[in-house]
């Protein structure tokens, strides 16, 4: 990668032909399997340099966002949303099964998804990546899928030629012209109109069962220029989901030219307890309703940072005593009916599916409606787990069987670290468990480092954060 200096007027900086005309919504999830704990009391606060987190798979943006707020999403401007049932909404059955996600990604599972892409070739392995098509010099369709469960993967079909398709760059040359899309690849700015709704929903359908979603919910109203974008909510156990998508873009010319999910399937873990959907929307409304909104004064100038030349002194504060700026009320939704699926979040200390209540909300002012989801598990209710709450590590390091991860913590807080073995990596955990629960604590970050003692050396395994469900870089 290079950089230029400020102010430099040279030509646009040479694209990968994959960027052009890439569009897909991202959604990634990462987790961990099942095997070995071995735990550790809390170390000393070891010193540790902080280190940048490595990258898995790379996906394309989401879709661009215009103005307006996102459903059941707070308004930053402080009103909230009050979500009110005109229907009975369902009783909790007993208890509901969570799902996992472990492992790695199988060749054949990639070779599969390439092939109901148009891909031909088998795919390479390259670092924690999977990478299907592309010739040597960049043009063709691309697929890649992170090794490590989910299996996010990314697919962008482009075309790169001298026929007015694609960018005017010349092999072995750092600048080009402006970068057009090919004429029938349909994207965003080339001609033409979206396919129908039925048609993308068929375009789309090899793709769907190469994942073993081919009886997924779709949803193929949104259009992006020429391109129709289907998303697929997979039915995961017989349970719907919500925050699971895949999303498959078709171009005008009825052929995929874009798409991203997750290719490893969730696997059942254990049931949990989970609480009726009345109880669901009032947590969900406690989140949602405007409540916890911090009106901010106007009228202050905010803190800028001195200059070289600037004279720092008790003088320089300004008084300043505005009113508070007014909030908006919270808005009201109507909410049509519940049922009980399966969203994202934490199973077996890593990523996966936890039962949810997914809410239909209506639309307003002659929108569509939307779907709105609230985890259904009774145990968050509770105070938390009595093991306390987990903290992420930031990087690792490793000595025989010793495993060092470190992290940052506070002085008020006891921590702890537990170490889950497989055969092709280790999931660490850190736990936070207060020292005086409820009392008022100076949030103060510091560095610090836990070590436990594995079954077998590393070796080559990966260590795989139990919070974020990303690896740990080594320190």
């Amino acid at each position: 990668m290079t950089s230029e200096e400020p102010g430099t007027t040279s030509g646009t900086r040479r694209r990968p032909a994959w960027v052009v005309g890439s569009i897909a919504a991202a959604v990634l999830l990462v987790g961990g399997g099942t095997a070995y704990w071995a735990s550790a009391a809390q170390g000393d606060g070891g010193t540790a340099r902080r280190t940048g987190d490595s990258a898995s798979a790379p996906r394309d943006a989401g879709d661009p966002s215009g103005p307006g707020i996102a459903p059941g999403e707070p308004d930053p401007s402080g009103a909230g949303v009050v979500y009110r049932a005109d229907v009975k909404l369902p009783e909790a059955p007993a208890s509901a099964p969570a799902y996992s996600v472990s492992g790695e990604v199988a060749e054949a599972d990639v070779a599969r998804l390439a092939a109901a892409l148009g891909i031909s070739g088998a795919p390479r392995l390259e670092g924690d990546v999977w990478l299907a098509g592309e010739a040597a010099d960049g043009s063709g369709p691309r697929l890649t899928v992170a090794r490590t469960a989910p299996g996010t993967w990314n697919f962008n079909r482009f075309q790169a030629g001298g026929d007015g398709a694609g960018d005017d760059c010349v092999r072995g040359k750092d600048t080009c012209g402006p970068a057009t899309l090919p004429r029938d690849a349909g994207g965003t700015g080339g001609s033409g109109k979206p396919v129908s709704e039925e048609a993308a929903g068929a375009a789309a359908a090899p793709v769907l069962k190469a994942l073993g979603q081919d009886g997924a919910k779709l949803d193929a109203r949104l259009t992006q220029g020429a391109v129709r974008v289907v998303s697929a909510d997979p039915v995961v156990g017989g349970l719907p989901t919500q925050g699971w998508s895949t999303k498959v873009s078709v171009g005008a010319d009825g052929s995929v030219v874009g798409g991203n999910g997750e290719l490893k399937a969730p696997v059942r873990a254990a049931d949990q307890p989970v609480v009726g959907a009345v109880e669901a929307l009032a947590w969900l409304n406690a989140r949602s309703g405007g409540g916890g909104g911090n009106p901010e004064p106007s009228g202050c100038a905010s803190a800028v940072p001195l200059g070289a030349d600037s004279a720092g002194g008790a003088t320089d504060t300004v008084p300043c005593n505005p009113e508070p700026r007014p909030m908006k009320p919270p808005r009201t939704e109507t909410v049509k009916g519940a049922v009980l699926g399966l969203a994202p979040g934490t199973v077996e200390g890593s990523r996966g599916l936890v039962p949810a209540w997914l809410f239909e909300v209506a639309g307003q002012g002659g929108a569509p409606g939307h779907t709105v989801s609230e985890p259904a598990s009774a145990q968050q209710g509770t105070p938390g787990p009595k093991d306390g709450r987990t903290v992420p590590g930031f990087s690792y390091k490793e000595e025989d069987r010793k495993l060092t991860v470190n992290f940052w913590g506070s002085a008020c807080s006891t921590y702890a670290v537990e170490a889950r073995e497989q055969a092709e990596s280790v999931m660490v955990k850190i736990t936070d468990t207060p020292n005086k629960p409820g009392q008022a604590c100076i949030m103060l970050a510091e560095e610090k480092s836990l070590s436990v003692t594995l079954k077998e050396p590393l070796g080559d395994r990966k260590v795989l954060d139990a919070t974020t469900g990303k690896p740990l870089p080594k320190q």
